[in-house]
């Protein structure tokens, strides 16, 4: 390919794959490779989600503190996130992956020899945290490399890893604890966690991330905008994940609440997974076609139709069908939500942008993890959940206000933009940006 082509390096009407001569079959690899580091990462969370607060009570820890310890961990995994592009651009982002990852593996190990309530929280903060910087970094190649006709099945190829990370962390979490303990089944999920640096190393190519909007700042002298759009998004995107993160926490709290063992416990992410898989796969396909919005809007409110089942929910059935509706409604929105940021942001921004929307996932986590435990001991398990459903019901009402329903027309810029991309061809054609086009062909 020659870099002078300023055909390939256009900025309108063509995606970062396409200006830069990606391969479709490139590209399919590369997002199944994605699809694998964002299922190991996942397969721990989601797998772990469900019995920590299980685990937290071995060390003494009442509901209220349960709701902090995860508040804590959720504050860490915002943080990895917020700081990832920063940290892309101080060293290379498969070293950034590599060492993150590593860290993730002793975390992981040390947690089945805590002997005290602080270590068991400081060491889930860190696997957080290094879990942030990797799916942040999962989303900005993603959205480097899926095609802008189909973005929303490409997101959704790479979200479903968090049903099947369900499915496969739940049942071997429950089947780890019930068989040797929590230590062991701790030290299973690190082994697990090494095959992220592998896939790292020897599969994902060295795409430039931190190149493109360094180039594109220095032309500008300013970074551009996300747009008000944007922004009202992350505004849907904080209520709706409340609701989300709420309602998972009520699930195990409830079960608790009930004397459900660990094992039933984790089983609602067993059951929910194999739900999920199917619906997100039709619901993220036909959203490129029908509109983001409106998948956005019905993932809003299976949240809060999950969390009202919850009120009145004592047997094991009921329990899966509200879970099963909550991670449909997570697993959708994630992708929904990150194929529409795509459609409103530039491509310059994009590894400005998608960190932020990964962020705002993690911080309502925090505000909801960190309020949910004093609800729950001054008012009781009903009116968390009812507060979830009303919660469903704002986000809704905030998505309405969004001026889009469906992916914009990136042919039409403006001139400001217009010249910002003449002045990236410009720089392409010149051979300033050579080295970043040959590693992404």
């Amino acid at each position: 390919m020659q870099v002078g082509n300023h055909r390939g390096l256009r900025w309108k009407g063509i995606l970062v794959s396409e200006q830069l001569g990606v391969r479709s079959g490139t590209m399919n690899r590369q997002l199944i490779y994605l699809f694998f580091c964002n299922l190991i990462i996942l397969l721990v969370g989601m797998g772990l989600f469900p019995i920590l607060p299980l685990y937290a009570v071995q060390f003494g820890a009442t509901s209220s503190k349960i709701g902090v310890y995860l508040a804590v961990t959720y504050l860490s995994i915002a943080l990895g996130a917020m700081l990832t592009s920063r940290l892309a651009e101080m060293v290379p982002w498969k070293v950034l992956f590599v060492t993150a990852s590593m860290l993730g593996v002793v975390a992981l190990v040390l947690l089945g020899k805590a002997t005290a309530m602080w270590q068991v929280v400081a060491l889930t903060s860190v696997v957080w945290f290094v879990g942030g910087i990797g799916l942040t970094l999962v989303s900005v190649l993603t959205g480097l490399v899926a095609d802008r006709r189909s973005r929303g099945k490409s997101f959704t190829l790479v979200s479903l890893a968090q049903p099947v990370g369900a499915v496969l962390g739940g049942a071997a979490v429950s089947q780890l604890v019930a068989w040797r303990g929590y230590p062991p089944m701790f030290s299973v999920l690190g082994a697990a966690w090494i095959a992220l640096p592998v896939i790292s190393i020897f599969g994902l190519e060295n795409a430039p991330i931190p190149h493109v909007a360094r180039a594109t700042r220095g032309l500008r002298g300013t970074t551009p905008h996300l747009g008000r759009t944007f922004y009202l998004l992350l505004l849907a995107t904080l209520v709706a994940t409340m609701v989300v993160n709420g309602s998972r926490l009520g699930v195990s709290l409830s079960m608790q609440a009930l004397d459900f063992s660990p094992s039933a416990v984790a089983s609602t992410s067993i059951v929910g997974g194999l739900v999920t898989i199917p619906v997100t796969l039709l619901m993220g396909t036909l959203s490129d076609s029908l509109g983001r919005k409106h998948f956005l809007t019905l993932s809003y409110l299976l949240a809060g139709v999950g969390a009202l089942m919850l009120v009145t929910a004592s047997q094991l059935w009921h329990f899966w069908v509200a879970a099963s509706l909550i991670l449909v409604a997570r697993t959708v929105s994630t992708a929904v939500s990150l194929a529409f940021a795509t459609d409103l942001l530039l491509p310059a921004t994009l590894n400005r942008g998608l960190p932020w929307l990964n962020a705002t996932t993690w911080v309502a986590g925090v505000i909801s993890f960190a309020s949910i435990g004093y609800v729950v001991d001054g008012f009781g398990m009903t009116i968390l959940h009812l507060s979830m459903a009303a919660l469903a019901v704002i986000a809704g009402v905030q998505l309405s206000r969004l001026q889009r329903d469906q992916a914009p027309d990136i042919a039409t810029v403006s001139p400001a933009q217009e010249s910002m991309g003449t002045a990236f061809n410009a720089l392409a054609s010149a051979g300033q940006l050579e080295g970043c086009v040959r590693e992404m062909c």
